[in-house]
């Protein structure tokens, strides 16, 4: 006996030996090739190599096409609405987040975009050493937020996040449409 039947039908080794009337470690051996199947167990399992086969065995030994398929389940569209109220919900709070990145963003790419002019003052500097130190802790803290929290990258991970929040929502939506046809 092999274990096809029984895995492409989804069945357990204890499901199995339920059908076969036997025990699990029967089925198990006849798995194996350790032992073969009873005349009534052998039945069985020619019963469902058949029904898999969209064929019925009858008394006399004899194949005839099965009754059609049952069909599968309805989807039952309550957790489908759930899902789709939780997508736009954080729909809206991914795009505000996004807008609340991009207007923190704007003043470290102010500092970035500003820094070569402020370098390239040729005025006299009062302390040249604490205008270089402050120059770069000003330029630090722009890469550093800009990467970090509200710059280009950032924007463009949430903007991914958003965008398979859209597409989930969009098919959620087409899947509720479809259960109400």
């Amino acid at each position: 006996m092999a274990d096809s039947i029984r895995t492409q039908l989804g069945l357990t080794q204890e499901r199995m030996a339920d059908w076969l009337g036997m025990s699990r470690v029967s089925v198990t051996l006849a798995e194996q090739g350790h032992r073969s199947l009873p005349h009534s167990a052998a039945l069985q399992e020619g019963r469902l190599s058949f029904a898999r086969l969209g064929r019925v065995l009858d008394a006399t030994g004899q194949t005839r096409p099965a009754p059609p398929p049952l069909p599968p389940p309805a989807p039952d569209p309550e957790p489908l609405l759930a899902r789709l109220d939780y997508c736009q919900h954080h729909l809206r709070n991914l795009r505000y987040k996004l807008k609340l990145m991009q207007a923190r963003a704007a003043p470290y790419e102010a500092r970035l975009k500003a820094l070569p002019a402020l370098r390239a003052w040729t005025g006299p500097i009062r302390n040249p050493a604490l205008e270089e130190s402050w120059l770069a802790l000003f330029e630090a803290e722009a890469v550093s937020t800009l990467l970090d929290d509200c710059g280009t990258g950032p924007q463009k991970l949430l903007t991914a996040r958003i965008a398979g929040l859209e597409r989930e929502a969009e098919v959620l939506g087409e899947l509720g449409e479809e259960g109400h046809q």
